[in-house]
């Protein structure tokens, strides 16, 4: 199956493993049913475990993640999402620095970056990202210290980046709108999918309000 391309990706899912499992569905399935409503690219995250338990997960969910025909990005290790055929890995700021990240990864590697602030947002552009994600945007329960984002910075991170821009942290169905408002069509959502009684048709919500 043909990959995306990152540029042309507007949802994104996060598989966060705390969330998975407390839902009533599998990690599997969410993926499945989010990709039918339109998501083409997941990510792992699995906050505190190690690497080998983070290896399995990242190598079934990559291989399921191209199977269907979308990206797929590895939370935090470089090294398992390298060794797992993932298509990049998503790096915070107390992770791997972009720079050296880059110098290990191949070319066409995707490296995202989290950011809270615009002048960080234009720092991981600078080193080497390929995408950055903003916010928190609105109160989230999914990041143990999610750093406080705005619409209005969002809006100009937005403008000024010219690598893609996905808006982060409480986004639903219901608050989206607000997103768009500021000129974003790029989400990144993980709580509104894993959550919802419906995964598929919410994501296909989501990219409707996107368009």
């Amino acid at each position: 199956m043909e990959k995306p391309f990152l540029n042309d990706i507007k949802l994104y899912v996060i598989i966060d493993m705390k969330l998975i499992s407390e839902a009533d569905f599998s990690a599997v399935d969410i993926m499945r049913a989010a990709f039918r409503g339109g998501a083409r690219m997941f990510q792992l995250r699995h906050k505190g475990v190690g690497e080998r338990v983070l290896f399995y997960e990242a190598q079934e969910l990559s291989r399921v993640a191209h199977e269907l025909g979308a990206l797929f990005i590895v939370n935090d290790s470089v090294s398992v999402a390298l060794s797992t055929g993932a298509d990049g890995v998503h790096l915070g700021e107390n992770d791997l620095p972009i720079h050296a990240a880059r110098k290990i990864c191949p070319d066409d590697f995707i490296i995202g970056a989290s950011a809270g602030s615009l002048e960080r947002a234009l720092q991981a552009e600078k080193e080497g990202a390929s995408y950055v994600g903003y916010g928190a945007i609105f109160p989230t329960t999914t990041k143990e210290k999610p750093c406080p984002g705005s619409l209005d910075e969002l809006g100009k991170i937005n403008k000024v980046l010219k690598v893609p821009v996905f808006a982060i942290g409480g986004i639903n169905e219901e608050n989206v709108v607000e997103v768009t408002r500021v000129g974003v069509k790029r989400i990144c959502v993980a709580s509104a999918v894993i959550k919802s009684e419906n995964p598929e048709l919410t994501a296909k919500k989501l990219l409707e309000a996107l368009a």
